[in-house]
């Protein structure tokens, strides 16, 4: 396998330099952007600063305890999963190879080892590294595309946010999955994805809309999942982005799902969505006072229009006036 010759990364050593002494000439000498601390304190607070480093590479000469409890670190925090950790263990040491993989571990390589394969299995997990980073690249660039979308209605700026917030206590209340968590704030974000396909006179329209205009609107969950489906990192979205104005009584679409037929997370965004758009000023109306926009969702609940349990969360959650409908972020979905 031969190795790119331009610089491969940047790398940050973590151990005693005399630990692997010939590591990093070899490194250096492939071209590898090496910095070393020489031991664990501070590290996972210069990961946080420092988010350009692309591999950490831990070599304890001895006791690898502290190291592995380091990457334990670095991988469940929410703000340096990503970041590719690889061990280097002395023969010593070999027996704990399941231990540093139990912590999160990308590889573990036991020395002695040939420096080809050194090489070989650092710049393999560089190259998972830089798929995950481009998978965050193109979830960024969705969620921008989701708020630019939002924008071409000066009525609903920030309504996708604020159902992503909604939507993530609600799902917090009913005591869903932190997976679910994180699918429901991605899925409050770009439920109305599909939009782009609806014209800006029709978005903004004053008035009631004419029923060949609402045919249009009705087809923006279908655009908004077809617009997701080839992307992997939006596959556990997509039931709420197409779902979101299914109904339990059956009366929703695209699907006309009923009942056991729409899942849980689906309905917790249509309960988000309706109330903030029945809560705030649209082109079409003022917002509805507090009175009414409870009347509304007591009525939803009561017909099955909105699930019923759900409606009274969110009531419940408004007679608390929650921080959380203010403040909620993705660390905090993810911690």
């Amino acid at each position: 396998m031969d190795l790119p010759t331009t610089s491969l990364g940047r790398i940050l050593l973590v151990g005693p330099a005399d630990a692997a002494p010939e590591l990093g000439a070899t490194l250096a000498a492939k071209s590898w952007r090496c910095t070393r601390c020489e031991s664990p304190a501070g590290v996972l607070r210069r990961l946080r600063s420092e988010p350009d480093v692309d591999l950490v590479l831990l070599t304890p000469q001895t006791k690898p305890g502290p190291y592995i409890e380091l990457c334990r670190h670095i991988k469940f925090d929410p703000r340096t999963a990503f970041m590719s950790v690889v061990f280097v263990l002395a023969p010593t040491d070999a027996g704990r190879r399941a231990e540093t993989f139990a912590a999160g571990a990308d590889d573990c390589i036991p020395l002695p080892a040939p420096p080809g394969e050194i090489l070989i299995r650092l710049f393999n997990a560089l190259r998972v590294k830089r798929a995950t980073d481009s998978l965050e690249d193109a979830t960024a660039i969705i969620t921008s595309l989701a708020n630019a979308i939002e924008g071409r209605d000066a009525y609903t700026r920030g309504h996708v946010e604020r159902v992503a917030t909604y939507c993530v206590e609600i799902g917090r209340r009913v005591g869903v999955s932190r997976e679910d968590l994180s699918a429901l704030r991605t899925g409050g974000i770009v439920h109305d994805i599909g939009k782009v396909a609806v014209p800006d006179q029709i978005l903004n329209k004053a008035g009631k809309l004419t029923d060949e205009e609402m045919s249009i609107v009705k087809r923006h969950p279908i655009v908004g999942h077809d617009v997701l489906e080839p992307l992997r990192t939006f596959r556990n979205v997509l039931p709420l982005v197409r779902w979101h104005h299914e109904r339990p009584n059956g009366s929703g679409y695209p699907d006309g799902l009923h009942g056991d037929q729409l899942p849980l997370l689906p309905r917790i965004v249509a309960v988000a969505d309706v109330f903030d758009a029945i809560s705030t000023a649209r082109s079409y109306r003022p917002a509805c006072s507090s009175a009414r926009y409870r009347e509304i969702l007591a009525a939803a609940a009561e017909s099955k229009d909105l699930d019923p349990s759900l409606v009274a969360i969110l009531l419940d959650m408004l007679d608390e006036n929650t921080a959380a409908l203010v403040d909620t972020s993705v660390e905090s979905v993810s911690a």
